[in-house]
Parts: structure tokens; sequence; C-alpha cells
């Protein structure tokens, strides 16, 4: 019971994150876009973070060479200024339903980028779902041929999957020498600090003293992008991954979301052509591949494994 409560807390959070930020853009278009609303979240978030980092520190002080420092600290800046920012771009350009299909590829690039930085042979599921991976992907391209704005989405969503590559990446260099606690709240800290310096920098924090504006507002600002993405979804990840080890944590995770947001994309009554089906269809075969128990896309080393 614990463990499919972790997976809808997850999958809610990443779920509604796209749906939560399109309201917020259509209800003050002048004042919410990619860049303010991920300051606005860094600004109510990093108080929160700062906090759990004192406890945490207090109660178990971390034991981390300077590489794995460097790892934990580079982790923090890639979820700041990439991950958060070019999915909040990348929300306002192309659909909730392209969100969604691209997100739910995170477990094919997440292995490919292991291989590359951890020296490790990619088998013959890899080499699929990878392969189904980018021919979805295409075919989303194609569905937006006439507009450039989307396309521009949507390939700020394939630079989002090349950021959670890399942090992932880093995660599993600093590995478990550290507490769930400890990893989550200096992560926030590092990534929602750089993000509110950034903005402050360039101009981007109008959209703070906003969030209470309206009800609608505020329920889905401070209901799903505070607390549901950034102070629920990703502790319960990584209580998720420790429980049930990260592939049924992943694979879970990710198709409950990945369900949430297409529900999501036909409340907003989105349209569907064709060939976004098609190319859904083709990335949730990517992410099948991935998880999968089938038998002739394993070669002999890895059952062995």
């Amino acid at each position: 019971m614990t463990n499919l409560v972790l997976i809808v807390l997850i999958a809610l959070g990443w779920g509604l994150l796209g749906p939560a930020s399109k309201v917020l853009f259509a209800a003050e278009p002048g004042v919410f876009d990619g860049f303010t609303v991920t300051v606005a979240r860094a600004a109510w978030c990093l108080p929160i973070f700062l906090i759990g980092f004192g406890v945490a520190w207090r109660l178990e002080r971390p034991r981390l060479d300077a590489r794995r420092w460097l790892a934990l600290i580079g982790a923090g800046v890639v979820f700041g200024l990439a991950i958060s920012v070019l999915f909040s771009v990348a929300a306002q350009h192309t659909s909730v339903a392209h969100i969604s299909f691209l997100i739910g590829l995170s477990p094919v690039t997440n292995t490919v980028a292991a291989a590359i930085a951890f020296r490790t042979r990619l088998h013959r599921r890899d080499w699929t779902a990878l392969a189904l991976g980018v021919f979805g992907v295409s075919l989303l391209a194609l569905t937006h041929s006439n507009d450039r704005a989307a396309v521009f989405g949507d390939l700020l969503m394939v630079g989002w999957l090349a950021a959670f590559a890399v942090y992932a990446v880093a995660l599993r260099y600093v590995g478990a020498r550290v507490s769930t606690m400890f990893l989550i709240c200096t992560i926030g800290v590092v990534s929602m600090g750089t993000l509110l310096v950034a903005g402050v920098a360039l101009g981007w924090t109008r959209g703070i003293e906003h969030v209470t504006d309206s009800p609608v507002i505020a329920g889905w600002f401070f209901g799903e992008i505070v607390l549901g993405s950034t102070l629920v979804a990703q502790p319960a990840f990584a209580a998720a991954v420790r429980r049930m080890g990260v592939a049924l944590a992943t694979i879970g995770s990710e198709y409950t979301a990945l369900a949430i947001g297409i529900a999501a994309s036909l409340a907003a009554h989105e349209a569907w052509t064709p060939l976004t089906i098609v190319a859904g269809a083709v990335l949730c075969g990517a992410l099948t591949v991935t998880f999968a128990p089938i038998p002739w896309l394993d070669t002999p080393e890895r059952r062995a494994a």
C-alpha cells in the first residue's frame, strides 16, 4: 500500500506540472511566463529547503569527498537552471500531451547517459528502446511541422531530457552516502538558490508577488508547482527508489504520470492528430521495452546479470 501511495504522489506531482503552468500562463499573460513561474517557484521553495537542510545537517553530517560534493552541487545547478527552466518554457510553447510523452522517454535517455558516464555496455534492449525513442520524437516533431513555436517547445523538452539524464548520472555518482533528506534539501537549496539569483539578475521576478492574485492561481501554484512537484514528488521518488528499486519506481511513476498527463490534455480539449497518437504509442513502446520482461531483448550476459 505504501508503494502505491508513493507512486501516486510522484505521478500527480510530475503529471500535473504542465497543466498547472499553462493555467498560470493563461491567467495573467503579462505576468507569468516560463521564466517568471520558475523564479517564483524558487522564491517560495527556497526557505523551506533551507530549513530542511539545516535539520538534515544537524541530524547527520555527510561524509563526501570533493568530487561527490561537486557532483551534488552540480546536480542542484542543473536542476535549477536547466531542468526547471527548460520544462517551464517548453510548457509555454508545446502541448501537455507532447510534454507527457517526452517525459516518458526519460528512462531511455537516462540509461544511455549512464552507459556513457560509467562506461557500461548498452544491450539489445537499450538500443531498441533508444531507436523507438528517436523515431517517436521525430514523429512528434512532424505533428508540429507548420508551427515553429510548438517545434521549439518540443526541442526544449529534448534538451530537458538531456539535462535530466545529466542530473540522474550525478545523483548516481553521489550514491547512498547521504540521507534522502539531506540529498533532497541540498539539491533544493542549490537549485532554487541559483535560479533565484539568476532571476533577480535578469529581471524575472515579477511573478513572485502575483501568485496570490486569485484563488485559481494560488491553488495551482502552491498546490502543484510548490507542493506537488517540488516538495512532494521529489522526496517521494527518492523514497520509492529505496523501497522498490530504480526500475519499479521509475516505470510505475512514469506510466502513471503519463496517464495523468494524457487525461489532462484531453480535459483541456487539446487537438490530437492521428500522427500524435502514433508518436505517443511509439514512445510508450520505448518505455515498455526498457522495463518489460521480453526475453528475446536480453543478451545472454544481461540475463546472467
